[in-house]
């Protein structure tokens, strides 16, 4: 029955995620950052509350994206995969090291990932560890990415998920390539964790501020 569940999830799901989106007019900054980003290879990293847009727009890119083992992170990967996205199951709290592995693996093979700082479960805006773990471990770069919102639903949850309302607009705001040395102290680590963590909520702000301008 589980299964059966997960399956018309991903249907319906994807249908909706595609029939939405297609009503927002989207814009980019830089301009052509998107299909610039497509023919290198990133660990985009992105806040939780964000996902749908980033979701929509990195469709069918050689993407891996890292889902939480936990039964919501189930029915976001049955929709994530028919969007068009490879999963890796675990976070930081659950599964962590073998998950850890299979980003590095896929890195290797040549694939983009996609990640949320601050996910699964929060706190909302804080950067984990992992990440720049993951960057030092792979030796490429994260790559912050930021979505403003015209007019969107805010969800009760705890990263106050975000609906794009349709035929609102969307500004999604690229960051620079964030370069994480192989070799660094846990201090050193801490450091870069902080630097990404103000670059994200900084650019978090400015894509507000733009997108309602």
């Amino acid at each position: 029955m589980k299964k059966l569940k997960f399956y018309i999830t991903g249907i319906l799901g994807c249908l909706l995620i595609r029939v939405l989106l297609f009503t927002l007019r989207i814009d980019h900054e830089p301009k052509g950052s998107l299909e610039k980003l497509k023919k290198t290879q990133n660990i985009f990293a992105i806040w939780h509350c964000t996902l749908l847009c980033l979701v929509y727009m990195g469709r069918n890119a050689n993407i891996q994206v890292l889902i939480s083992q936990h039964t919501d992170g189930e029915y976001i990967a049955s929709v994530i995969k028919r969007i068009g996205f490879g999963v890796i199951r675990g976070s930081t709290t659950r599964g962590g090291a073998r998950a850890l592995k299979a980003l590095v693996d896929k890195a290797k093979a040549g694939y983009s990932l996609a990640i949320t700082p601050d996910g699964p479960r929060g706190p909302r805006y804080v950067v984990q560890a992992g990440c720049i773990y993951l960057a030092k471990k792979t030796g490429i770069p994260l790559l912050p990415v930021t979505v403003g919102l015209s007019n969107y639903w805010k969800l009760p949850s705890w990263d106050e998920f975000r609906i794009p309302k349709p035929f609102s607009r969307a500004l999604i705001l690229y960051g620079d390539p964030f370069f994480v040395p192989s070799q660094l102290s846990e201090e050193e680590m801490e450091t870069y964790r902080l630097s990404l963590e103000k670059t994200m909520r900084e650019m978090m702000e400015k894509a507000d501020s733009m997108i309602q301008q």
